[in-house]
């Protein structure tokens, strides 16, 4: 079986920790971790995990400050240890029992970096949906660079960390924006036609006081993604092109 790491950055999640957590634990499919980093919360957030890591031994727990929750889940990366690995805010739940079991059980090719589908949305988001509302279908790099996909609904194979990095701690609010569009532009992704998780509101991006300079770097950062993704797409037509002389040709 493929292993899977969920990783959750958790703050202050005392309300909503448990649920999701409990959403990952009901899986059908088993072979999984639960990485959790939490930034030294001051209410019953720890005493909540310290049980479930006690009564379940997939569970790992780190609790020490950090830099937000972009640098809680760098750590979650160097925490984990499966193949596949998805970003889970502590307030976010896996949509069905047998999510994991829809898209694991069957195998992937290598050369796929990057699986994603929907979310549900949880309750009304502005600027992204209304309550029940599905976000947001098939993306294309075109597509991405206007408006980012949910990092609840993307599976990241552990090579493309390695390869291209971990989420840039310049961007407090739009990290996994700029690491997708860093992701998707070098790599071959596959859209899942399925909802992967519940997404709750009220995240660090909601936080209008909170101002990402990628807001000032938008231009640069989507001509040079969109060249990349073009100087990939050259490279990876060559390769094919070499793969299947050689094949024609013994």
């Amino acid at each position: 079986m493929t292993k899977i790491s969920v990783i959750i950055p958790t703050y202050n999640s005392q309300e909503t920790i448990a649920t999701s957590l409990e959403s990952i634990i009901n899986q059908d499919y088993r072979d999984y971790e639960i990485c959790i980093v939490d930034g030294s919360s001051n209410d019953n957030t720890i005493n909540i995990i310290r049980e479930y890591c006690r009564r379940f031994e997939f569970i790992k727990f780190l609790t020490e400050k950090d830099d937000g929750p972009y640098d809680a889940m760098n750590k979650g990366i160097d925490m984990s240890s499966g193949e596949w690995l998805l970003f889970l805010g502590s307030n976010d739940l896996i949509y069905e029992n047998n999510t994991f079991q829809k898209i694991f059980t069957g195998s992937i090719p290598e050369e796929i970096g990057l699986l994603y589908g929907n979310v549900i949305i949880l309750d009304d988001i502005i600027g992204l949906g209304k309550a029940g509302q599905i976000y947001d279908g098939e993306f294309n790099l075109e597509k991405l660079l206007r408006r980012n996909i949910c990092h609840q609904s993307i599976f990241y194979r552990r090579s493309l960390f390695k390869r291209l990095g971990k989420y840039n701690l310049k961007y407090p609010v739009c990290s996994d924006w700029e690491m997708n569009m860093r992701f998707f532009s070098s790599t071959k992704v596959y859209y899942l036609d399925l909802t992967i998780a519940g997404f709750s509101g009220g995240g660090l991006s909601s936080r209008k006081e909170i101002k990402d300079p990628i807001h000032d770097e938008l231009s640069l950062l989507k001509r040079k993604y969109f060249m990349n993704y073009l100087v990939y797409r050259k490279i990876n037509r060559i390769f094919n092109r070499l793969f299947w002389f050689r094949r024609q040709n013994g």
